[in-house]
């Protein structure tokens, strides 16, 4: 067992198995996606919540002092999930995934006044453990085309599902564009895969809570 002292602690988490979760990371996406980025969301009082959010989502979600600084939603694609529900016009070249090996990734981000490029790098390093632990062949996600290009410049193999298309306005009136992917996982580069598989074993305490056998927190 590594005794590495983690910096951050990270959980992989459900409603039913944590409640909070609910109003903790409702509140964590109003923050960011309606407050900072100014998207139109439907909001239950202070926090942001959607017909997703059940006890099938699975919730990743890194801790600094007990508060959420980033994380993200993963849906089973064979359940009903946000792009293939609402944004199908992204999907006009590949069928959207009915699979038990493909996972939407929604909800993405960090909310952070500090170290901003090293808590999402780990935050994807996170992504890429859920990945593996479900054994995921595919991450599939709506990004903007910003997003879109980090990804490729950090190194990480995308595949479009169509071209971009406008996919709501935000609070000031502008367009919001966007793109629907997915991530397969195995064709990244070992080089990627052993940088973020080394920040998981080095600076994050994961404490997976869904694992079949029960709660357990695991090192690497």
């Amino acid at each position: 067992m590594n005794k590495h002292r983690r910096s951050r602690k990270a959980i992989i988490t459900t409603l039913g198995l944590r409640p909070s979760v609910k109003e903790e990371f409702g509140a964590f996406r109003k923050a960011l996606f309606v407050d900072r980025l100014g998207w139109s969301l439907k909001l239950q009082g202070n926090i942001e919540i959607d017909e997703f959010d059940t006890d099938n989502a699975v919730y990743c979600l890194m801790l600094e002092s007990d508060k959420i600084i980033a994380g993200f939603r993963a849906v089973i694609t064979t359940l009903p999930y946000l792009v293939k529900t609402h944004f199908s016009h992204l999907g006009a070249t590949r069928p959207f995934p009915s699979r038990d090996d493909y996972y939407e990734i929604s909800r993405f981000g960090v909310l952070s006044a500090d170290n901003r490029l090293d808590i999402g790098l780990m935050t994807y390093a996170l992504m890429f453990d859920f990945a593996q632990r479900r054994d995921a062949t595919a991450l599939i996600a709506i990004a903007d085309l910003g997003h879109e290009r980090l990804l490729r410049a950090m190194g990480i193999r995308t595949r479009r599902y169509g071209p971009p298309g406008v996919v709501g306005v935000d609070a000031w009136g502008q367009p919001i564009v966007s793109v629907a992917g997915d991530i397969p996982i195995a064709e990244q580069s070992p080089e990627l895969i052993r940088l973020l598989s080394n920040l998981c074993e080095t600076e994050l305490e994961i404490t997976d809570e869904t694992h079949v056998l029960g709660r357990a927190s695991v090192y690497a």
